[in-house]
């Protein structure tokens, strides 16, 4: 299925993230015009139904059943979707140079808890927020030792999605507090429609322009953390997914001497491999769904726009085999062994493949048999991306 409006995209991540966790819509009662029965914009679809389209008999407009704020409506194609209420920043972003593009405002946290209240914190672990314009959430294991330095993780939520979203999708919470290991999840910054996005490469995702440098912001955050608990330097990582899977990349790529390994889940990198300067290993571990709706395993544009191009798996893969002296050939892991990390698609649907690396480096592909863009993973997908993580440092 192709998407060639930014709104379609839009409601498809912003919907399917945030019906995992919200499940019902308030909004004043349609009095649309439209006959009884007949799909109309505003009217709810069915979740079977989506990704559906048709064309109204009563106005002759093209609809598209989409995930509106986690319920199946009936959207006009090209419409915008519902207003996101954005909380007022605590301050304003600097003003850019004269002529330039503003950055976009920072975003700010509409409470102090900003995790699934659904996640439970073993005694002694505690929840810390690292202030500033762009606050965020740090999750501290109870199980840390003393006098031992700790892993980092820090997780990137997708273009649309917040903390909360990202949380849901991979709970990495509970792999963490067992493991000891930092958990640090921060928000991007919001655009002139109030979504969320890092700004990762020139494709994805910050459309307006607003030069916010995301790289320095995550780096600094990681000392910032550091300050407050001690973490191991040679085990800092990066999750993302989507944008966050692109971020991920972009932050390796700017300092591949600090961050010992990354996990991008339905993201991708830069179209130019020039534009990514490591010259350090870092240890990838790329994942995508054969059925992602919007990154292709083959590689495309976002928005289906060939001024928003990214590569293909193979050849981001390839890019960072060379990086950490790989060879170039790709082998099956486990012959070709299947793996239940998707828990709506039945039996085992994962596949793992990589490049024979140096001891201690990795490039890693998982393919997700007709996975999608926003999985159902379950717990056993937390084990194994930890598992990958925690093998690998600098």
């Amino acid at each position: 299925m192709k998407f060639t409006s930014r709104a379609v995209f839009t409601g498809l991540i912003t919907g399917a993230l945030l019906a995992t966790l919200l499940t019902s819509f308030a909004s004043a009662a349609l009095d649309d015009g439209y006959p009884a029965g007949d799909a109309a914009p505003g009217r709810t679809c069915g979740d079977d139904a989506v990704g559906r389209k048709t064309v109204s008999s009563y106005s002759g407009k093209a609809l598209s059943c989409i995930l509106v704020n986690g319920v199946a409506r009936w959207w006009i194609d090209g419409d915008p979707l519902p207003a996101v209420e954005v909380a007022a920043p605590a301050s304003s972003a600097a003003p850019a140079a004269s002529g330039g593009p503003k950055p976009a405002a920072p975003v700010v946290a509409a409470d102090a808890f900003m995790w699934n209240k659904g996640v439970k914190v073993s005694k002694g672990s505690k929840f810390i927020t690292i202030a500033g314009d762009r606050p965020a959430q740090v999750l501290i294991p109870g199980s840390l030792k003393a006098k031992v330095a700790a892993p980092l993780i820090v997780a990137l939520h997708g273009f649309t999605a917040s903390t909360s979203d990202l949380m849901s999708l991979m709970n990495l919470s509970a792999e963490a507090i067992k493991r000891g290991v930092v958990l640090a999840v921060p928000s991007g910054t919001r655009n002139n429609d109030g979504l969320t996005f890092w700004n990762a490469t020139g494709s994805c995702c910050d459309f307006a322009g607003s030069g916010v440098d995301d790289s320095k912001y995550l780096m600094d955050l990681v000392k910032q953390v550091s300050s407050k608990v001690s973490i191991d330097q040679k085990r800092i990582y990066f999750v993302g997914h989507s944008n966050g899977g692109f971020m991920s990349y972009t932050v390796a790529c700017a300092n591949s001497d600090k961050v010992a390994a990354i996990v991008n889940l339905e993201g991708s990198t830069f179209s130019n491999p020039a534009m990514c300067k490591a010259n350090h290993p870092v240890s990838i571990l790329q994942i995508n769904g054969t059925a992602d709706e919007l990154i292709h395993i083959a590689g495309g544009n976002v928005f289906d726009d060939p001024k928003q191009p990214y590569p293909s798996v193979s050849d981001e893969t390839s890019f960072w085999a060379g990086v950490n002296g790989c060879t170039s050939k790709v082998s099956a892991i486990g012959n070709g062994t299947k793996f239940n990390y998707e828990s709506v698609i039945a039996g085992s649907e994962t596949t793992k493949s990589a490049y024979k690396c140096p001891k201690g480096v990795a490039v890693e592909m998982w393919t997700i048999a007709d996975g999608h863009h926003v999985p159902k993973l379950n717990s056993a997908f937390a084990v194994a991306v930890l598992d990958f993580l925690l093998a690998h440092k600098k």
